[in-house]
């Protein structure tokens, strides 16, 4: 009885010692979605796969403004886009500044609170506490960023960091292709587009329904939609949702009904080298060409003969011009730049405009969204814009694989809630695509290091 009863309170205490291992680990675990700690992520080498070399970078420091200009920032929240995916797989075009070194930082745009910065950004107006809004090529996807005065930009305290974030380069961009002809004061008008018809070439995309909104606040009286889509389901009643009337992905149907009534026309997809595009304009209507999506999608030997045929022809119609992108507009144009974004952070703070954000995750969740915009970017744009929150706290660590791929059941089951998202003109702030999965990232998370090694 007696070893009996020894032997039961052996196993007891080793049943007490596991158990009290357990909990070690678990409170282990938590320690890295600490918001205490500094971390960013990081990526060490090219890759098609996200997961394959994106690591989440631990620090047991906070960086400090170290120079006179120096600002850092408390990321409260950066984007995920396909420009983070072409600089991951090394398809990313360095046409405005050096490529950095290894290892990179991906997010290209953030909104934070100023936590130290140096003597001139005191003189220049800026100080700790304040929020701010930054346009930047690498390392937004981090708790903190380090950034220089001139690349930063007030942002209203009382707007949604997420949403804000999302003005930076969509809507941004939408408002510059529809001010192409507006310039100085002019463009910051009340109704800058009053009694104008717009009409919008292109993808179910954020852009596409930044240009909606942006276009009917603008004063335009009559915005059309055509729909270019990969996928056969009709979109009609997402763009009525939008505020637009939605034309046929066809060109023919619809030639014949806008020849000649468009002031503006935006197209993103030269679908027919946008001849019915230039036939829809008035004597002095213009033409913004946003890129030659369907025509780049055929690829072959001769895509790139017929892309430089329609650009020249472009470039030499007066009635034409091309929109060469938000970089652009950053790095030849900041002052601009700068002024447009104002404006536009004026009008959210209004409630005029209500970017809509797909989702909002944690760090630890960058890789398995990068790679769902991978498999399906167009479907994902549709529903919104990605928005990293680097403080947030992820759940238990799980294969992220398993849940990634996105199912066209699940994105033809999207339309009537969409559309009444739009109408109610509320964003949806969801936690995730596929709400009740969890999902996190199954790349490594690196001990601590200084931040002063980074």
């Amino acid at each position: 009885m007696r070893l009996m009863s020894r032997q039961g309170k052996r196993s007891e205490e080793s049943a007490s010692s596991e158990k009290k291992t357990t909990t070690r680990m678990v409170l282990k675990k938590d320690v890295y979605d600490n918001d205490i700690r500094n971390a960013e992520l990081v990526i060490d080498k090219h890759s098609i796969d996200p997961f394959e070399v994106m690591r989440i970078q631990q620090y047991d420091d906070v960086p400090m403004a170290l120079h006179g200009d120096d600002i850092v920032i408390r990321v409260e929240a950066s984007t995920v886009s396909d420009i983070d995916s072409r600089i991951r797989d090394g398809s990313f075009h360095w046409k405005y500044t050096k490529k950095p070194q290894f290892p990179l930082v991906p997010g290209i745009d953030c909104v934070g609170i100023i936590e130290s910065v140096g003597s001139l950004a005191i003189k220049s107006g800026l100080d700790v506490g304040d929020r701010v809004a930054a346009l930047s090529l690498n390392g937004c996807t981090s708790k903190y960023i380090t950034l220089k005065i001139d690349e930063v930009i007030k942002v209203p305290d009382d707007v949604d960091s997420a949403e804000a974030v999302t003005v930076i380069r969509t809507y941004t961009a939408a408002f510059q292709c529809l001010m192409q002809e507006c310039h100085g004061r002019d463009r910051y008008k009340r109704k800058p587009l009053a009694d104008d018809r717009v009409l919008i070439v292109g993808p179910c995309g954020v852009f596409e329904r930044a240009l909606v909104e942006l276009a009917t606040y603008l004063g335009a009286k009559r915005v059309y939609f055509s729909c270019v889509a990969t996928n056969q389901k009709s979109h009609d009643m997402y763009i009525r949702m939008l505020g637009a009337k939605p034309l046929s992905k066809d060109h023919e149907d619809w030639s014949d009904e806008l020849q000649g009534k468009i002031d503006i026309c935006v197209d993103s997809s030269c679908v027919d080298r946008f001849e019915h595009s230039y036939k829809s304009l008035k004597e002095d209507g213009l033409l913004v060409v946003n890129g030659m999506r369907e025509l780049e999608k055929d690829g072959g030997i001769f895509t790139g003969i017929e892309k430089a045929w329609t650009s020249a022809w472009v470039a030499c119609n007066p009635q034409c011009v091309v929109y060469e992108g938000i970089l652009n507009s950053y790095f030849t144009e900041r002052k601009v730049f700068v002024k447009d974004l104002i404006y536009l952070f004026a009008i959210l703070e209004k409630g005029r405009i209500k970017p809509k954000v797909a989702s909002r995750i944690p760090m630890s969740k960058v890789a398995a969204a990068q790679e769902r915009l991978d498999i399906n970017r167009e479907s994902l744009e549709r529903r919104g814009v990605i928005v990293v929150q680097p403080w947030t706290l992820s759940p238990d660590i799980v294969d992220p694989k398993a849940s990634s791929a996105i199912s066209e059941e699940e994105d033809d089951n999207d339309d009537e809630e969409e559309g009444s998202t739009v109408m109610t003109g509320s964003s949806d702030t969801g936690t995730s695509e596929d709400s009740g999965e969890e999902e996190s990232a199954s790349f490594d998370i690196d001990e601590t290091k200084s931040s002063k090694d980074q």
